[in-house]
């Protein structure tokens, strides 16, 4: 490969005529080599749909791509960056973190961990004691599972046939699109639970739900006896299609676990902290779980999940479980949660999420009155769905399209039909009108065509 300074001296041999001084030119050539796409042969293994579009800076609420396009990202990334981007209240004590600790073996303490131990209990019920901290939502999950299993001796679990609980086998394999997929392992024993379609339901709506007759399987298993039921795991609002259950569902689920001897599991990777306007999701049915797991937003763009449950559950789990990575307990984990939580307890944002998101659900909901293609909307704190009906779903991903063109990054979940919203605690009332303008603007040209 040959260096900038050897290019140049090729290109002065060939055409014998200098312009610029040499230092100059290597500038130059630097500079294209940093701010142009670099030609390579190796791709990103496309999991997913992906545009060709070059993310290069971010700030606030907007991302900007390398023609200089800036977009307001109204799904905090990938859900995680609920601060915004480049918040020096967060960026600054971590920069210093890289310089003094990242990573050690887990079986020392660090100043992080329990700095982040004093922040967690600070918003949690004192029952939840006991945490280990990880990196992603779905080994986070993974661990949880395990717990539940190892603490009752029990193989089976409950779960939403519409959940999705993360990437890796276990969770994967009980999730929504892993259920046919014939590369996963064999879960065991698995109960799927019918979706809160309250939109659609017959015995009542999401303000007023008469019987939760979506919870029956669990009923069942309470009359038939069933033993091996390690856990009943569920998501406060799902991540796919943004399904908000009525209040008081996590009370019947909390109900049915303990009828049934199983360990309840908060599944809240993409709910907390913060996001559905409570510090916890669990916390608007007035329940305490088992089990609670974190992750993308305790994070806020960095990599970091958490696991907490009770002492109870330790004690059970502590001869027959062991877990143990590379990046368990990290101090640079430690130093990220506690900034993290610090930033929302002491600037309110989880007050903001709750009367911002009620401000853009409003705003939603007065949108759908005047277009034909929204046949629900629904959220909680800053998490929205926007579902379109059957005969408009196809729409959806030149909604998408013709938004992202007017600097807009949002996602259309075609499974359900939904757009859902995931935007950053910091979101302003003038963003959030910018784009209902826009929004309303497309939907109506989409109309007339």
């Amino acid at each position: 490969m040959y260096r900038p300074l050897d290019l140049l001296q090729n290109f002065k041999k060939c055409f014998r005529v200098t312009v610029f001084s040499a230092g100059t030119l290597i500038e130059m050539f630097n500079c294209a080599l940093t701010f142009s796409p670099l030609i390579i042969t190796m791709r990103v293994w496309k999991t997913l749909s992906m545009r060709d579009t070059v993310m290069t800076r971010s700030e606030g609420c907007r991302v900007w791509d390398t023609e200089g396009n800036s977009y307001l990202d109204l799904q905090s990334g990938y859900w995680c960056s609920v601060l915004g981007y480049g918040n020096p209240d967060l960026i600054e004590p971590v920069k210093r973190q890289v310089d003094r600790l990242v990573n050690v073996m887990s079986a020392f303490r660090t100043e992080e961990i329990d700095m982040a131990l004093h922040e967690l209990e600070k918003v949690l019920p004192p029952t939840l004691n006991r945490t280990a901290f990880l990196n992603s939502g779905s080994e986070a999950v993974d661990l949880a599972l395990k717990m539940a299993r190892a603490a009752t001796g029990r193989t089976g679990v409950a779960v939403n046939e519409r959940g999705y609980y993360g990437a890796t086998s276990y969770p994967f394999s009980l999730s929504w699109p892993g259920i046919e997929a014939s590369y996963l392992p064999d879960p065991g024993e698995v109960h799927r639970l019918p979706p809160p379609l309250c939109q659609s339901c017959e015995h009542g709506s999401r303000e007023n739900c008469t019987g939760f007759k979506c919870l029956d399987g669990l009923q069942r298993l309470v009359d038939e006896g069933n033993t091996n039921i390690a856990a009943v795991m569920y998501e406060p609002v799902f991540g796919a299609g943004i399904l908000v259950p009525p209040i008081g569902y996590g009370a019947r689920l909390r109900g049915y676990a303990d009828a049934l001897g199983a360990l309840l599991i908060s599944e809240e990777v993409t709910t907390a902290p913060g996001k559905t306007g409570r510090w916890f999701a669990y916390q608007h049915d007035g329940i305490e779980p088992d089990i609670l797991v974190l992750g993308k937003a305790v994070g806020a763009g960095f990599p970091v999940s958490v696991v907490v449950t009770t002492e109870e559950v330790e004690e059970r789990c502590r001869d027959s479980l062991r877990h143990v990575q590379s990046h368990q307990n990290d101090a640079f984990s430690g130093r990220v949660v506690a900034t993290v939580l610090s930033i929302i307890r002491e600037q309110g944002l989880v007050e903001q999420a709750a009367e911002k998101g009620m401000y853009f659900l409003d705003a939603l909901k007065g949108l759908a009155e005047k277009c034909s293609f929204i046949v629900d909307v629904r959220g909680r704190g800053l998490m929205f769905g926007v579902e379109l009906g059957e005969e408009h779903a196809h729409l959806g991903v030149a909604i998408q399209d013709r938004l992202f063109e007017r600097g807009y990054l949002m996602d259309y979940h075609a499974s359900t039909n939904t757009f859902r919203f995931f935007p950053p605690y910091v979101i302003t009332y003038e963003e959030i009108d910018s784009f209902i303008a826009d929004l309303e603007e497309t939907l109506a040209e989409l109309e007339s065509s």
